[in-house]
This record gives C-alpha cells, structure tokens and sequence, in this order.
C-alpha cells in the first residue's frame, strides 16, 4: 500500500468537509465576543478554513498556474494561523496585549504572505516549483529557499509563545476546571513539533505533515472550544433558572469550584473567610426543607434549607440553592422559648393552676367535672397529689363536695364569662383567692392563689382603723360610727361616760413617756374590767375615754361610776396613785342630739377634774422631788442647801415673808427638771461632753413644764426656768438680761453657783469658801447680779464669819 496515496485520498475527501465546518465555525463565532473583544477563535477558525480550501483546490489544479493561485489562497491561511493561534492563546489565557503586539503579529503575517506570493519574481521561498500527478492529484515538488524556513521559524515561534503563555495561566489558575482545559490545549500543541522535524529532516517529501498537523490542531482546539461553548449554555441555561430568584443559588463543578452564581450568591459569598468547601461541608449536612443549617457571616447567624440537585451529571455539575430560613427558624426558636418559657411560668409559679373538664347529664345540666391538668403548686396548696386527680372527676376526689360548686364552674364553662371570688377552708384553715376562666368550650381553669398573709393583713389594718395601738380599746373612729349605729329608740336610755386621766402630762414629762403609756394601758384595763360587758369602751385620744352604756338609766349609771371609782382606787404605776376623773350623761328620749349628750358628759368630766387633777398633780410633785432624790442623793442635799441661801438672801434683801417662803421652795424644787436627764448623766463621774451638756441644758424647761401643770407651783416654774440666765444676756434656755430676770431667779442663781463651787465632785475637789467669793466677786455683772452677790459676799456670808 503506498502511504502517500493513502493519505492524499483521506485528504481529498475530508478537505471539503473540514473547509465547511471551520467555515461555520469561524463564522459563528465571530459574532460572539470575548470579554468584550473579538473573538480571535473564529479568525483561528477562518484561516484554517482558508487553508484547507487552498490546499484542496491545489490537490486538484489541473496546470501550475492555478496550482499557483490555490496554493497562494493556502499560504494565506498558513502564515495567519500562527497570528491569530498567538492572539487566541492570549485571550484564552486571559492576557491583555497592547495593539502595537496585534498590528505586529499581522504586519509579520502579512510579510510572509506577500514574500510567497511573490516568489516568482525573486525565488526567496522556493527555488522552483514544480507540477506531478499522483493518482490523479496535482502535487507541487519544490526546492525550499531560506523564505521558507522563515514561515516555519514562525511557526516555532508560535508553539514556544503558546507553551509559555499556557504554562503561566496553569500557574495562575486556582480553577481546576481552568487548569484541566489549558493542559489539553498545551499537550495538542506539542504534536506541532513533529511536522517541524519531519520538515527539517525531509520527510514532507513523502507526506506533508503541515496540512495534517494544522487541521487536527485545529480540529481539537475546535472541539475543545464546542465543548465550551456547549458548556456555556449549560450555564445559560442555569442562569434562566436561577438568576433573578431571590434566594441564593450557585453551580459547583466536579473540583468544588462555583463556576456560576448569581447576585444574591455573590452577597453571600462577599467576604467569606472560609472555603467553598468548607461551606459546602457545612451545607451538606443539611436538605430541602427538614434539616436547616446553620451559616455565621460578619458575627451574624443565618439558617437555611439546602436544595440540592445534580444539574448536568455528564459536566459532574451540582446546583445549590439555600431557602434563607432565618426569620422562621428565629420565628420558631421564639416560639420554643416562648413555650417553655410559658411551661415554666405555670409550672413554677406561685399559684395553683388546674384545667378541668365539665361532664354534663342529658338535660345539660353540669354534674361533674374531670381533672385534666395541674401544676406544682396546685399540689401544694390544695394537698392533692396530680397523680391522684388527673383523669378522675372532682366527686371521685372528693365525694362530700358541694354541688354548687360544680355549679357555678359548669356557668363558665359553658358562657365563657370568668369569676373570682375569696373563700376560707376550714380543712386547711386558709383563705384562698380563685379566678376561674374559659380555655376552650366546656373547659375551665382554675388560678388558686393562697391570701392568708393578706386577709390577715387586712384584718389588722381593719383592726388597726378602729382601735387604738396602745391600749387595744376601740378608737375615736369606731365610737363615732357605733354611737351613730346605737343612736336608735330601741336602745333609750343611752349613758355615756366620759374619763380622764389625771397627770399624764406630768408624768411624760417627769417620768418619760413610756411611764405614761403603762398609766394609759393600765387605765384602759381598769375600766374595760369595771363596766358592762355590753358596753362600748374606746379612746378618744391622749388621757380621754369614753364608755357607751345602750339602755342603761340613772341609776345603772351611777352604779357603773361607782364600780369605776372603786376599781382605781389605790391603784398605782410604781409610787404614782392613779386618778381618773369621770363625767356622764343620758340620753332619755328620742328628741335629743347625741352630740349635745357627749358634751354634757364631758362638761361633768371637767368639774371633777378640776378639783381631783389639782390634788393629784401636788402629790405628783412631790413624788417627783423624792424619786428625784431617790435617784441622786447628791441633788437633795444639793437642793436643800440652796434653798437655805436663798431664803437667807431674800431675809437680807428685806422680802416678805411669803416671798421669802416662796423663794425657799423655789430653790428646793429648781432642779426639779433634772427628773427627765438621764439617771446616768446625772451621776456621771468625769467632765460631760458636748452631747451630754447639751442634754442637762434642757432640766429648766423640764422643770417649768412639770410645774406650770399645778396652779400652787405656776408661778414659781417662772422662777425654776430662768434661774440658769446671765446677767450679761449670755445664758439659757431664752438669754435673757438684768433686770429681763425675775430677783427670785437672780437669787436662785447666786446660791446655785455658789454651792456647786464649795461642794465636792468627783472630778474636782470643792473650793474654799474665800476662794469662791473671789469667783462671785470676779463675775458679779457679767453672770451675776451684782446687788444680789454684794449682799450675798457682805451680808450672809459676813453674818456667818
């Protein structure tokens, strides 16, 4: 078999087809554009086309002149198919090249074309051309000149610009797609190599590698490009589906790479730290529309369903489309935590919770009612365990329970209207408060809250608004209301008996308040004790009682006066006798005001006090002298000589007798106030500080205030409060100056400082009587009275030298 036959037959009868399809081919994708670019491809494909046509026209010239002309159309395609391969592998590779480079490569082109074509005339390609049929195809024998060579060394340049240019995009490329692509094109330009050698060598004269080797480089590149372009309309094809959804949505290839995603893909993607596959592995571990997964992008959380399918099994290609799940699966957790949290807030809240079941007859009537859930606290309120009661009906439970009860559950049940009332088990003895309300038809829920602790706060509060804290007896509000309350014919004659309470003030004042408030309580328990157990006792306020006595007459009254008077006789608080002076009244007929009564009651009280009160108060004093001295035996010696020298004083100042008198008992009691010091104060060893000066600063205030109560002792509590004021203005409790203060005062003053001079204390050894002279003397008008000391230095003291 002659090989050169063999293959000019393959070749004359593929050259028509290969012409059309590289014809269609260029023409094609010529409209298309490259990243807005021509597309070199189809000019790649043209001139092969151009090639294969001239070569097949050659094949079959009848002469050498139109041998001449087909192979002058070949050489036009063979020496632009290394510009535009150069131009293609550029853009393939996606390498931008200045114009300068294109018009280069096509200048180059164009030199060699026109070089062939005009050969004849200077025989630079070949040296002669000649005509030889081979089986009945024109073959042309020639005698290849340095031109030639020209046009192969282009060629070279061609392959060795294409390995390089290819060898960089692998490198560049991170796409494994990219890479596999640009390894194929770079492996079918190596075959290129082997019609270049067998050329150097000589071989072509036996076949021509050339024309093989251009169109099946050219067919693969073609192929490949078909591939592509099919490809692209796979993606295509995608994008119509997914573009313009709002969800996300992108194609991976069998390398994990997204070769396609449209723009909500490209938000999702923007920014991303971890790989395409690492969220893929993430995305796998999710389906369509059961398990969502879970996305973190910038500290934010996102959910989604995956929907995944494989879109082109053959291309290994995989479509992802993510639901965006957030706001529901968000939705559904607050659903979750708003459940529990509801779980949680009735199983572990502080009142009882059960739902039940109404059961009716066949009239429609509520006969029962079934136990269908319970809290915690139900359990523990009502004592009944759930396990007891789920599922039985309340009868079951408890047999002996009031029919009205199911009742008026069976009323909500039925209308939906909810009540709440308060009710006291005796069983447990608790109040508790219940809401029943409707959760559905023929269903109620019962919210059981224990009260005790309120109801009893109540009560007290309701005791408390009608009776007085200290004593217990009713107070003034609840008299006013229950004597407008028994004001009624049916209880004539109405006595009211109004008491007080001799020398409270005094005693507060004296003795301190909480010896007042045992002399107020005992008073109350006396007269509670004393009068009908059917009468109304209650305080009025301070020392004031009164007694309501519903059909009592004259003579009921007067026995119950009599059993007051008797129950407080010889009664004390301590060394203090109690005295309570007592006022009454009746009301005998219809006509009369009541109010006019209580003021007759009280006017009764008055005259009785006024006479009783004085005696007692006297008797008071007194006790308060000698608890006084009691408590200090240094202040009853103390006492006792300064009334000494100052009815000395006043003898030498020529007073009256009673004055003189007056003036004594005046100095006896000035230190009467010292009653409401502090005992420790008192007998304190050591200097005072300023806390406890200040408190014995307060003892002539006392002492006015505890005898200004007694008409025998009011005038002389003039004489107690001044006597510690200066005559230069600067003493107390008014600062009072000269003659502002009484003489008594002035007297009381003078004999005071002179005696608490003269007299031992613990904290200094007394003064001699020379020595406190020297001190009267020295402030004789700025604390003393100057008249009142010289007659004191020259006339008491000079008398007892």
């Amino acid at each position: 078999m002659n090989l050169q036959n063999v293959s000019l037959n393959l070749i004359v009868f593929a050259l028509p087809i290969i012409a059309v399809i590289y014809i269609y081919m260029g023409i094609k994708l010529v409209k298309q554009k490259v990243g807005g670019q021509f597309n070199y491809f189809s000019a790649l494909m043209l001139c092969s086309a151009i090639y294969a046509v001239g070569y097949f026209l050659s094949l079959n010239s009848q002469n050498i002149e139109m041998m001449t002309f087909a192979r002058n159309f070949e050489n036009l395609g063979v020496v632009f198919i290394p510009t535009f391969g150069i131009l293609f592998m550029y853009q393939f590779a996606k390498i931008n090249r200045p114009r300068r480079t294109k018009y280069l490569l096509v200048a180059v082109s164009s030199f060699l074309w026109i070089l062939y074509i005009t050969n004849p005339i200077h025989h630079l390609t070949f040296d002669w051309v000649e005509l030889i049929k081979v089986n009945g195809f024109s073959v042309a024998s020639t005698s290849k000149n340095w031109g030639y060579y020209l046009i192969l060394a282009y060629y070279g340049f061609f392959l060795l610009n294409t390995i390089m240019v290819l060898i960089g995009a692998i490198k560049r490329s991170d796409s494994q797609s990219l890479k596999k692509s640009f390894q194929f094109i770079l492996l079918l330009m190596q075959v290129s190599w082997i019609a270049v050698l067998m050329i150097l060598m000589g071989f072509d004269k036996y076949i021509d590698p050339a024309a093989v080797t251009i169109l099946f480089i050219a067919a693969m590149i073609g192929v490949n490009e078909v591939k592509n372009d099919l490809f692209e309309l796979e993606i295509n094809r995608w994008k119509q589906t997914f573009w313009n959804i709002g969800e996300v949505a992108f194609l991976i290839n069998a390398y994990h790479e997204i070769i396609c995603m449209n723009p909500a893909a490209d938000l999702f993607f923007a920014g991303r730290k971890e790989s395409v596959t690492e969220v893929l592995r993430i995305l796998d571990r999710g389906d369509h529309k059961r398990t969502p997964v879970k996305i973190r992008s910038d500290g934010d959380v996102s959910w989604f369903y995956v929907n995944k399918n494989d879109f082109d099994l053959k291309r290994k290609l995989v479509s992802y489309m993510l639901v965006d799940f957030t706001d529901r699966h968000q939705a559904e957790i607050a659903l979750k935590e708003s459940e529990e949290r509801h779980r949680l807030l009735i199983t572990q809240m502080a009142q009882g919770l059960a739902v039940h079941e109404v059961l009716f007859d066949q009239s429609g009537n509520p006969v029962d009612f079934r136990y269908l859930d319970a809290n915690d606290s139900y359990e523990k309120l009502v004592g009944l365990k759930r396990a007891d009661i789920i599922g039985k009906t309340a009868l079951e439970v408890a047999p002996e329970m009031d029919k009205s009860w199911i009742e008026k559950y069976g009323q909500v049940a039925m209308t939906g209207q909810p009540i709440h009332f308060e009710f006291y088990d005796e069983h447990v003895d608790r109040y508790f408060e219940i809401v029943a309300y409707s959760p559905r038809f023929k269903q109620f829920a019962t919210i059981i809250s224990e009260v005790s602790e309120r109801k009893k706060a109540e009560q007290e509060i309701l005791y408390l608004s009608y009776h007085d804290y200290l004593t217990g007896l009713h107070n003034r509000r609840f008299y006013e209301e229950e004597l407008g309350r028994l004001d009624i014919p049916v209880n004539l004659p109405i006595t009211l008996i109004m008491a007080d309470v001799n020398g409270l003030k005094l005693i507060n004042d004296s003795f301190g308040h909480a010896m007042g408030d045992k002399l107020l309580k005992k008073s109350a328990r006396l007269i509670t004790e004393a009068v009908p157990e059917s009468s109304i006792v209650a305080r009025l306020g301070g020392d004031e009682f009164i007694v309501i006595l519903p059909q009592t007459d004259i003579f009921q009254a007067v026995e119950v006066i009599n059993n007051l008077k008797a129950k407080t006789a010889n009664e004390k608080i301590g060394a203090f006798e109690i005295s309570i002076s007592y006022g009454y009244e009746i009301k005998e007929m219809e006509d009369q005001d009541i109010q006019e009564i209580y003021k007759r009651a009280e006017d009764d009280m008055y005259r009785h006090k006024l006479y009783e009160s004085a005696s007692i108060k006297n008797k008071t004093i007194e006790l308060i002298m000698n608890t006084l001295y009691e408590k200090s035996s240094r202040e009853m010696l103390h006492s006792r000589r300064v009334s000494e020298i100052c009815k000395t004083i006043a003898v030498e100042m020529e007073l009256s007798k009673d004055a003189v008198n007056q003036i004594g008992a005046a100095g006896l009691m000035h230190d009467i106030g010292k009653m409401g010091i502090d005992e420790k104060i008192l007998n304190k060893e050591g200097l005072l500080n300023f806390e406890e000066w200040q408190e014995i600063q307060r003892h002539p205030e006392i002492g006015y205030r505890i005898l200004s109560s007694s008409n025998e002792f009011s005038e002389m509590s003039k004489y107690v409060y001044e006597h510690h004021e200066r005559w230069d203005g600067k003493g107390y409790p008014k600062k009072l100056k000269q003659e502002e203060i009484s003489i008594q005062a002035r007297i009381i003053g003078v004999a005071d400082a002179y005696d608490a001079m003269t007299c031992d204390r613990t904290y200094r050894k007394g003064l001699s009587r020379t020595e406190a002279i020297r001190e009267l003397r020295k402030n004789a008008g700025t604390q003393f009275d100057p008249e009142v000391t010289r007659i004191f230095v020259e006339k008491v003291l000079g008398e007892e030298v």
